[in-house]
């Protein structure tokens, strides 16, 4: 298994307020609009052979990083290039390789490079006018097609582009979220936009959008009966393994993996021991400090997979689970970063969230900016 690691020149980090003054303005301009569709609830099965992920015990012996020789056999460097045209900030939310392209996302837009790092063009343009976005939450890439869809949150529009850059459609879907996912060409997992305003039994987490009947044709209920606190970002998580989806809502310790649009099967569950779901406000959204009362609060961000590995990354720690061995390791932060250590090469590893989030097939997608480089001038390696 290889881990591509991408190197940048400058970062920029209004991207990452941004977003965050973003979120907050929207809990109290949600509208919820998605929920009175008459469409089919998917319907859950119990499977007899889940995986069990132990994470509170993997939290109890998580070291202080991870090493990349734990999950990781070789490394390839691609140094991208760095113009004023292309310069990629700290907050990188999409990092897609296909054949021949490299698609890079942050919050203000998307680059493309060839697979030499060569830069190629932007697609999309930011702006208010017909075609344009106007602050993209992430990218869904269908590399069969080559084409880009940007979740709009702020028109509430799924823009889709070429890869040239070219505005193709203009697709609007109601409650959309932030972070979707492609299920194949035309068909995609929506992610919906605070759900947790919705009435109890009335909650759903996920939608199945067609875009040729432009229209939802299936949603995943939300099975949680508690009260959820308004303040909490419950984002759902979907991710994509083997031709397959696997769909995670926030309040639910179950993966449950899609047999069709209208049929899911329970596939994995995380154990989470003596941690809780969120009960009170996120307050740390507004304060910046963690209280005492959320210190046993797990709240997963994402999950991604590979042949040998399940990997978890939450506000604990990164979490791995090898199929194989059937066990966990998990690894602290470092520098506010997701820690891991290249060991291979002696290069420097610490990497951001997006980490554990871009996989295709057996590879795992990172990036390095360069001053995480520059501090490692005494490895001859790099030079």
């Amino acid at each position: 298994m290889k881990r591509l690691v991408i190197e940048f020149l400058e970062s920029r980090f209004v991207a990452f307020a941004f977003r965050t003054v973003f979120y907050l303005l929207s809990l109290f301009s949600f509208v919820n609009t998605a929920y009175g569709q008459k469409v089919p609830v998917m319907k859950k099965v119990e499977s007899g052979n889940k995986i069990h992920i132990d994470f509170y015990s993997a939290y109890n012996n998580k070291a202080p990083v991870l090493y990349s020789s734990q999950f990781v056999d070789d490394i390839e460097f691609i140094p991208l290039e760095t113009t004023d045209e292309c310069l990629i900030g700290e907050s990188i939310r999409n990092i897609v390789i296909t054949k021949s392209n490299i698609v890079i996302f942050d919050y203000e837009g998307c680059c493309r490079f060839d697979r030499k790092g060569k830069f190629l063009n932007k697609i999309g343009k930011k702006g208010n006018g017909p075609g344009e976005y106007t602050k993209p939450m992430s990218i869904v890439v269908d590399t069969l097609n080559s084409w880009g869809y940007f979740s709009d949150n702020w028109s509430g529009r799924f823009m889709k582009y070429d890869f040239e850059g070219n505005s193709l459609e203009e697709l609007k879907i109601d409650g959309m979220g932030s972070f979707n996912t492609l299920y194949k060409p035309f068909e995609f997992v929506i992610e919906s936009s605070f759900y947790q305003y919705a009435p109890k039994g009335e909650r759903f987490s996920f939608m199945y959008y067609s875009e040729k009947n432009k229209k939802v044709i299936s949603k995943m209920s939300c099975d949680y009966e508690k009260d959820i606190p308004k303040l909490a970002l419950c984002f759902p998580i979907s991710y994509m393994y083997s031709n397959n989806l696997y769909l995670k809502d926030f309040w639910c310790d179950t993966v449950y993996k899609m047999k069709d649009p209208f049929n899911l099967k329970s596939y994995a569950v995380i154990d989470k021991g003596h941690f809780e779901d969120r009960k009170y406000d996120h307050t740390a959204l507004i304060t910046g400090k963690e209280e005492a009362r959320d210190r046993m609060v797990l709240d997963i961000s994402r999950m991604s997979e590979t042949n040998r590995y399940i990997m978890i990354c939450s506000n604990k720690g990164n979490l791995i689970y090898d199929k194989k061995k059937n066990n966990t390791f998990m690894g602290d932060f470092k520098e506010n970063k997701w820690a891991v250590e290249n060991d291979l090469y002696g290069s420097p590893g610490i990497v951001g969230s997006s980490f554990l989030s871009c996989v295709n097939g057996n590879e795992l997608y990172s990036y390095a900016h360069s001053f995480e480089f520059i501090k490692s001038l005494k490895n001859k390696h790099l030079f």
